[in-house]
């Protein structure tokens, strides 16, 4: 999740004891414990039928409580991906951003009233895979196209001390994450993100809200393999926001 990922990242599996014949053969197991986590994380069907776009405000405290700024995460259909991040003291801003085709990023120095800001370009690969994280964070839950990516159930396992079942879902373009819900109420218990360096980011739920009929996370503890890192509120969570195209467009140089 670019800075937002080295950050937090803008965004969770044992499993509960089943008899085996409630899980259907002919049908991955995983789709069934999605099924199960998209009903869980839904008032009704309804919501997840309406959901189109998203606005996150997520603020960020590091181990030892000290801020680590403030993240705007914006998410908007097809592909399209905008993060903005801020420093402690609002001193700089860096923005990365993606419409599915080409991505940039701009970083600009609030303290210099009409400062241009630097802007860079991201490569065709990274694209992709903001491409694929965009789709994800809409999707909720939901499995990729068949096209673009699989879903594996990883089996069962603990976190935070709550049983939990696993899925996995691996994109094409080499985004790659591994939910973990919990094994009696299906919802998020915490999601895996493995980064580029191979390192793997854990964002552990420690707490949900409802939103539009939605649930989701209120408060999270991040953890660099098996060290705390951060912990971070969505100080605000909106859904089908409206977001101008022009968020997503290249800047003017």
């Amino acid at each position: 999740m670019a800075p937002l990922r080295t950050l937090l990242v803008f965004l969770l599996l044992g499993v509960a004891v089943l008899p085996a014949q409630t899980l259907r053969l002919d049908r991955n197991p995983a789709e069934e414990f999605i099924a199960k986590a998209r009903t869980a994380a839904a008032k009704e069907p309804k919501y997840l039928e309406r959901l189109r776009a998203l606005h996150f405000e997520i603020k960020s405290v590091d181990k030892d409580g000290k801020s680590n700024g403030l993240v705007v995460l914006q998410v908007a259909p097809p592909y399209r991906r905008r993060q903005l991040n801020y420093s402690p003291d609002y001193s700089v801003e860096l923005i990365q951003a993606a419409n599915g085709l080409e991505g940039w990023t701009a970083q600009r120095n609030m303290t210099v009233p009409g400062s241009r800001p630097a802007v860079g370009v991201i490569r065709f690969e990274e694209v992709a895979r903001l491409r694929d994280m965009a789709s994800n964070d809409l999707g909720f839950f939901a499995a990729p196209d068949a096209s673009v990516g699989t879903v594996n159930y990883k089996g069962e396992g603990t976190v935070g001390g709550r049983k939990t079942v696993s899925v996995e879902y691996a994109y094409k373009s080499g985004f790659r994450l591994i939910r973990h819900f919990d094994a009696e109420s299906f919802q998020l218990a915490a999601t895996d993100y493995f980064q580029p360096d191979g390192k793997v980011l854990r964002q552990q739920v420690e707490e949900i809200q409802w939103v539009e009929g939605l649930a989701f996370p209120k408060k999270e503890t991040l953890f660099l393999g098996e060290e705390k890192a951060a912990v971070i509120t969505y100080e605000k969570v909106a859904v089908n926001p409206e977001i101008p195209e022009e968020a997503f467009a290249f800047p003017q140089r």
